[in-house]
């Protein structure tokens, strides 16, 4: 729904989501943070974000923050492109039961379960579970690619204040996946270019608990302690992850002389993994740990008129990887009208290598070494591929960006982004494919965004936007991220209430085609319809995909065409 936002179906389970280009492979989203209620769900391992490790009680989610460009000063490494922070309701805001089930031919089965309880006028709690099947997805000729899964998860959630107005939170949440299959083509260990077809179910469990207390909140001054501890497990007929990571941070602001508003806060985390070697991905070490410490200020300036601004900030950080880094930005922004807003920022963030990029083999096949260095084949089996070199440096982006926001009449909004970022010490494999990697590329990527949303009548609001990309690669890497990203795309959507109890949603969405993985352009319909049958009792019939019978999004595999029903029950409020 948000403009410029590229999110591709990999497979039944995966998803890539980005913006503004180099997205990463079609596994990950190498330069693209994702947050839910503070907590980072960013996997260092690949630089990327498992998405089918995230996933809430929908009527849960507050909201959800997405910041096309960087967001390196409030939140740090890896937010070079955009942050996705995702925050949760309160718990006395879902007090009451909720029931929610669903059933549809690539989802048979989901059922939603949330109960919650205020205890007195400070205190209220919820508990909730969520169970989903998901069918597995075929490819191009039809073939199933034995990718169906299943996942069951749970967690709580306790907000309260201490006697001396401190509000608290503690919140956790395990999940795990019954069922996980996976069929991948594997090269065999110890014999000279052989592979094997695998198909098998993938071990991913995890679970974490957090702790917030803060003071002052929406006021002009105050502080935020937050602490989490998460366990991870990943394991697959490619490699298996066990990871252990601790993170404490603090935040305060504070207004001063009456027109600067002063935010700073601190960061530390650890980090420790285990890899279970496989045949695909090898780490040496394959036990390891790690340290991130941030420090960070950022001071918004207000002018006498009110009608200029002026934010300028900085975090400072030091991991283990790389050493100490500095990530500044600004931006500036002036309202010469009720219904005007410029602005302009510009940052220079930083990503620090993967785990993998640092220790990692990827092993694209197993070979004879006389036969690569003499042609004599010796019997001594090797593996090639792409390795890691603890020697990298941070990439480095410099963005500007320039944007507009119009209200015309009392009902429309037109927005408009523009932007150009210059990417240094790109991290990527060389030419050849084969050998170390290399921090010596360089990119650059521009383009705008433009949205437009309004009534058209009381009961019918329309949305819509226009994205444009252009990439670019150039050094001593291979430039798989100039072609692996949509150049252009377009979407419309309508919200239309048909009387007191129906609403037609519907959404169209044009993604142009990505050349390096031979993926052609698509359009993509969905509709729904929504029967308010009593104010605690909904139900829903949706279609995904309407246009065709599938269609391939981010890799050769298809989604399919969807039918869904659902019905939701509230219940003692």
């Amino acid at each position: 729904m948000i403009p410029g936002m590229f999110v591709g179906r990999i497979n039944s389970a995966s998803w890539v989501v980005g913006a503004r280009g180099l997205t990463g492979s079609s596994i990950t989203s190498t330069r693209y943070l994702v947050l839910v209620d503070g907590r980072l769900v960013y996997d260092p391992l690949i630089s990327a974000t498992f998405w089918d490790t995230v996933d809430l009680v929908l009527e849960d989610i507050d909201r959800i923050e997405v910041v096309r460009g960087p967001g390196a000063t409030l939140w740090g490494v890896n937010a070079m492109n955009g942050v996705i922070n995702i925050i949760t309701r309160t718990a006395g805001e879902t007090t009451g039961g909720l029931l929610k089930l669903s059933t549809g031919d690539e989802e048979p089965v989901g059922v939603t379960v949330r109960y919650g309880q205020r205890v007195d006028d400070d205190t209220a709690w919820r508990v909730w579970a969520k169970y989903f099947e998901r069918e597995d997805f075929e490819n191009a000729a039809g073939a199933s690619l034995h990718d169906q899964w299943t996942t069951l998860r749970g967690g709580f959630r306790v907000d309260s204040r201490f006697g001396n107005g401190v509000d608290w939170i503690l919140q956790g949440e395990a999940y795990t996946h019954p069922t996980a299959m996976a069929s991948v083509r594997n090269p065999v260990p110890g014999q000279d270019r052989q592979f094997v077809q695998v198909t098998g179910n993938d071990d991913v469990e995890g679970a974490h608990v957090m702790f917030r207390a803060f003071a002052g909140f929406g006021e002009p001054a105050g502080w935020r302690v937050r602490a989490y501890a998460e366990h991870t497990r990943r394991d697959t007929a490619r490699f298996g992850v066990r990871r252990e990571t601790v993170d404490l941070d603090y935040r305060g602001w504070r207004t001063w002389h009456g027109r600067n508003e002063l935010v700073w806060g601190a960061q530390a985390n650890r980090t420790r993994d285990a890899i279970d070697n496989g045949p695909v991905l090898v780490f040496d070490p394959d036990h390891r740990g790690w340290n991130t410490f941030n420090v960070f200020a950022q001071n918004t300036t207000h002018f006498a008129d009110e009608r200029w601004h002026v934010m300028v900030g900085s975090k400072v950080t030091h991991h283990s990887f790389v050493g100490l880094q500095v990530q500044p930005s600004a931006r500036l922004w002036w309202t010469p009208s009720d219904r005007h807003t410029l602005w302009a920022a510009v940052s220079r963030p930083v990503r620090v290598p993967s785990r993998f990029e640092e220790d990692g083999l990827l092993v694209f096949s197993y070979v004879d070494a006389g036969a690569i260095t003499t042609g004599v084949p010796n019997g001594v089996i090797v593996p090639i591929g792409v390795s890691g070199d603890d020697s990298l440096r941070p990439e480095r982006l410099t963005a500007w960006e320039l944007g507009h926001r119009v209200r015309l009449g009392a009902d429309w909004v037109v927005d408009t982004a523009l932007f150009h970022n210059d990417y240094t010490r790109l991290i990527g494999a060389q030419p050849g494919i084969f050998g170390p990697f290399t921090d010596a590329g360089r990119g650059r990527t521009r383009g705008f965004d433009i949205a437009a949303s309004g009534q058209l009548t009381p009961r019918w609001r329309v949305e819509g936007s226009y994205s444009r990309l252009e990439t670019r690669i150039d050094g001593p890497i291979f430039d798989f991220e100039e072609r692996s990203t949509p150049r252009t795309m377009a979407q419309v959507r309508s919200m239309l209430d048909l009387g007191t109890n129906w609403e037609f949603n519907a959404g169209a969405y044009y993604v142009d085609r990505i050349p390096q993985l031979a993926i052609d352009a698509y359009t993509r319909l969905d509709a729904g319809l929504t029967w308010r049958a009593r104010p605690n009792q909904r139900w829903s019939v949706w279609g995904q995909n309407l246009l065709d019978d599938g269609h391939a999004e981010a890799s050769g595999a298809r989604v399919p065409r969807s039918v869904y029903l659902q019905a939701v029950f509230e219940f003692g409020r």
